[in-house]
């Protein structure tokens, strides 16, 4: 059998990939934002589907709504197992991390169209921390490192990169960061991600360098 994942569905999964747990009309709001106009019956069909095929969980809570009581869902932890059989994990690894990667001690973050970072992985955890994640380049940066970063993220965006290495320095230790350019089958833009590792073995990430 043919396992597949649609584009819609993959960009509701990669707004919940903060591990925040939300509504369909939280999620409703959060397309509106990135430009994306979906029905709510769409979205709530979108989220039953993946409840059902077990790639989402979801919690009960009261509401002030027409049924008092609403789900709240977010992303089964079951996806992101080492040993996870789950016939759509690999698909969704694939599209936020690459499966070399995320058995490693390498950073992997994702920055959608819009500059904002949506996923974060390092030290052999995801990061869920609000500070960075679901914040703008321009919000965690310097202004002479966000200058720099953002107009790395442009030129992949416009395609006159698709690639792009830098080594970052810090506290004696050299790191390599590698950023590349997520596009659809349409060609569309849909991001940037960047992986980052040590040019010698490190055991963890200071906090600093994952999103350098």
């Amino acid at each position: 059998m043919t396992w597949s994942l649609t584009e819609k569905e993959l960009k509701i999964i990669s707004i919940m990939r903060n591990g925040k747990k939300m509504s369909a009309r939280e999620i409703k709001r959060a397309l509106e934002r990135d430009g994306i106009d979906l029905p709510y019956t769409t979205i709530s069909s979108i989220l039953e589907k993946l409840h059902y095929e077990g790639v989402l969980e979801r919690k009960e809570v009261r509401s002030r709504g027409r049924y008092g009581k609403k789900y709240l869902y977010y992303i089964s932890s079951s996806i992101f197992s080492v040993d996870s059989t789950h016939p759509f994990a690999e698909m969704i690894k694939n599209v936020f991390v690459p499966r070399n990667i995320l058995y490693s001690n390498d950073s992997v973050a994702f920055i959608d169209k819009k500059g904002v970072i949506t996923f974060l992985y390092g030290n052999g955890n995801i990061i869920s921390d609000e500070r960075i994640v679901g914040r703008t380049v321009d919000e965690i940066h310097s202004s002479v490192t966000a200058k720099f970063v953002k107009q790395i993220f442009n030129e992949l965006k416009s395609g006159k990169r698709e690639f792009f290495r830098r080594v970052v320095y810090y506290e004696g230790v050299d790191y390599e960061k590698h950023y590349c350019a997520i596009r659809s089958s349409e060609n569309e833009f849909l991001g940037v991600i960047i992986l980052t590792r040590p040019l010698k073995r490190e055991e963890t990430f200071p906090e600093e360098v994952l999103y350098l």
